[in-house]
Parts: C-alpha cells; structure tokens; sequence
C-alpha cells in the first residue's frame, strides 16, 4: 500500500516546488509597473597612473660536481642575501628552489685514457625584493649582484593600496557616466529615468604592468648598480546596469 502512494506522493511535491517557483516569477515581474522598461547600458573609466612600487627578482645559483656542494652555497649566498635586505628595510620574499643535473657535452674526440666530463649538478634559488623606495632596491640590487647573483628582473608595479584607491575613485566616476547616460536616453525616448534594478561591477582593475628584463651578466661582474624609472600604467574599470525607464 505505502509503495503505490511512494509515486504521487512525490509527484506532488514536485507539483508543489514547480508552483512556488512560479510563483516567485510572478512576483519578480510584478516588481515592474507595466509601463515600465528595462535599458541595458554600461560604461567604463580609464585612468593613466605611476605605480608606486618597485620590484627585483635576482637568482643565487650554483654548479658542482656533487648536488649537496652546489646547494650548500646557494643556501649560504640566500642567507647573506636576505640579511642585507632585511637590514634595509626591504620586503623580502623567496621564490621556487630547485636542483638538477646537467650532463655536458661529449667531446668528440678524446685523448688516450682521458676521461669524459662528469656531470654537474646545478642549484638555484630566486630572491623578490619589493618597496615603495626605489633607491634602498637598487642599492640592494646592486650589492647583490656584486656578491654574485643574477639581475632577472627590475620593474614597477601597483601595490594594494593604490590599486584599490584607483578602483575606487574609478568606479565612483564610471557610476556617475553611467546615470548620466540613462538620464539622456529617457530624454531621448520620451521616458524619464526613475532608477535602477540593476548595477555591476565588472571586470575589477586591469594594469598593464612595465617590466624590464635584466641583461644577462657575469655572476661577479664589475657593474654598476642597476638604474629604473616608473612609467605610467593604464588602468580600467567597467559597469553596467540595468536602467528603469517610466513614461512621462
């Protein structure tokens, strides 16, 4: 007996599910007057900025023979390295670590009872410095590369702050592009402009961030320490909306 109602049972409920959704369909449509239309619109903001950032990416790295050689002066070179940026305030992040073989090329030809080059291992280490004060940067840039490591990268970037100061104010000028547009379609259709049932926000901040690769150097070459200069980065913004237009 139970089994035979297990069917109509269930089929009501799903009766009862679907008629409350229905329902709340219903009720969304009636949110709008019948003289009421819906205009889709959106705008964006644009905005050329300086980042305020500086960033540097440099490498410790090592080659011997044993794997254990090769990684013990890369830890002692990230050692020295992070206590000379701490001591300057910097902000200090360490990137991926690896070790790996490299098998040299074979001679062609080889002398009697010569031996054949021995594979190498190779450590490597990155280290990220990041500041607002582009001059203790470079200088730490600088030391470092005299102590040995490699210059790969050196450039500008938005921090959060400025980011999100920048996306603010930007939004806030998008918006008002945004209600000044609904304002004049309403003129234009005969309509005026009572509100909105809808705003996004779309897309967030996009920057084209500068970056200038290092030129590849000698691991203790002579130079001088690195220079940089912030360019402008474009930022951008998006919204969109959905605009209540009633008749006049």
């Amino acid at each position: 007996m139970s089994r035979r109602l297990a069917v109509p049972v269930l089929a009501l409920l799903l009766l009862a599910v679907a008629a409350c959704d229905n329902a709340r369909a219903q009720t969304v449509q009636r949110t709008l007057p019948d003289d009421a239309t819906l205009l889709t619109l959106s705008e964006s903001a644009e905005r050329e900025v300086t980042p305020d950032t500086i960033r540097a990416r440099l490498l410790a790295q090592a080659t011997s023979e044993s794997a254990a050689t090769a990684q013990a002066s890369v830890n002692a070179a990230m050692a020295r390295a992070l206590t000379r940026a701490r001591a300057l305030g910097l902000e200090v992040e360490t990137g991926s670590y690896s070790t790996y073989q490299e098998s040299p090329q074979r001679p062609q030809s080889l002398p009697a009872g010569a031996k054949p080059p021995l594979p190498l291992w190779r450590a490597q280490q990155s280290l990220i410095l990041t500041a607002k004060d582009d001059a203790k940067v470079l200088e730490a840039a600088g030391a470092l590369q005299a102590e040995g490591l490699a210059l790969q990268e050196l450039g500008y970037t938005l921090s959060r702050e400025q980011q999100r100061s920048q996306q603010d104010d930007m939004f806030a000028e998008a918006l008002q592009r945004l209600a000044a547009r609904a304002e004049k379609a309403a003129t234009a259709l005969g309509m005026r402009f009572e509100g909105w049932a809808r705003v996004g926000l779309n897309g967030g901040v996009t920057t084209r961030p500068v970056m200038m690769k290092a030129m590849g150097m000698s691991a203790r070459a002579e130079a001088a320490p690195p220079v940089a200069a912030a360019g402008e980065q474009t930022i951008s913004v998006t919204v969109d909306g959905e605009a209540i237009l009633r008749r006049r």
